[in-house]
């Protein structure tokens, strides 16, 4: 049974500024001839996948900034069919995962057989290449989105009690707009201002600003690939259908289908645009 669970995970890309909040996708596939019961809970947070890192003569385990305690989801995988999840690996409870330039081996381990709960399946190896700023300029960008406030309202999609990180956010979208990393700045804080928050050390709650919402999910929408297009997309055409505006929300889903229908990766969430789209004609 074990031999037949394939699990592999993958990146966008094999290079990235240092500073990149780097997301992996993981994918498990069954390959066999019959279902088999398993473990949907993919991210690290679960516990039930781990990944390992390896820099150099380096390994190090990565440890997720917080560990969910949940009770076990257990799905029936047919054969030929698979399952997904993306997981945050750039900033955690050692901070900033990758903090420094250099040649990242990144492999990962699944752990939720029903049927086997002592076996452990290994992923593929995959390489990641973090670069070093190149000028001034991309030095300051760096210097922008390294912070640990930062690591963490990336990583949370928000808080507006992380009020320096949030400074630092904008300040990069907004000086260098057309750099790579603003496009990750404009999606956390699209993200953000895009649902309530409540400030309990202030006892409010900060109202949502679709207006504000909208700038700084269009801004990062062209650049953005895997896990942050697919909820910049989706977030943009809920954030339409509040404001009434059918035209754009239904733009913005064949805008989705047309740039990632041929993405594997994708299949379940074109599946889901096109349902929309279908809906909402």
């Amino acid at each position: 049974m074990v031999e037949d669970i394939i699990f592999t995970i993958s990146i966008n890309h094999r290079e990235y500024l240092l500073g990149s909040p780097i997301v992996v996708h993981l994918e498990i596939h069954n390959a066999g001839s019959k279902s088999v019961s398993l473990l949907d809970q993919l991210k690290p947070e679960f516990d039930v996948v781990k990944f390992d890192i390896k820099k150099e003569n380096e390994k190090f385990p990565f440890r997720p900034y917080t560990i969910l305690d949940a009770r076990p989801h257990v799905v029936s995988l047919e054969p030929g069919k698979s399952i997904g999840d993306s997981a945050k690996l750039f900033y955690g409870a050692q901070k900033w995962t990758f903090k420094s330039p250099g040649l990242y081996l990144i492999t990962a381990s699944y752990n939720g057989l029903v049927d086997e709960p002592n076996k452990v399946i290994q992923s593929n190896e995959i390489e990641l290449e973090i670069r070093a700023p190149a000028n001034k300029e991309e030095k300051e960008q760096v210097d922008l989105i390294t912070g640990d406030e930062q690591g963490r309202f990336l990583l949370f999609e928000g808080g507006d009690h992380l009020t320096n990180g949030m400074q630092n956010l904008t300040e990069l979208a907004t000086k260098y707009p057309d750099s790579d990393l603003a496009k990750y700045a404009n999606f956390s804080l699209g993200i953000s201002t895009s649902t309530e928050f409540a400030d309990f050390t202030k006892n409010r709650v900060r109202q949502s600003d679709i207006k504000k919402s909208l700038t700084h999910l269009e801004a990062a929408k062209p650049k953005l690939h895997g896990y942050y297009a697919k909820k910049a997309y989706f977030t943009l055409a809920n954030l339409y259908d509040k404001s009434n505006d059918k035209t754009a929300k239904e733009n913005t889903l064949s805008e989705f289908v047309d740039r990632f229908s041929s993405d594997s990766k994708f299949t379940d969430s074109i599946s889901k645009a096109k349902n929309m789209l279908e809906d909402s004609s």
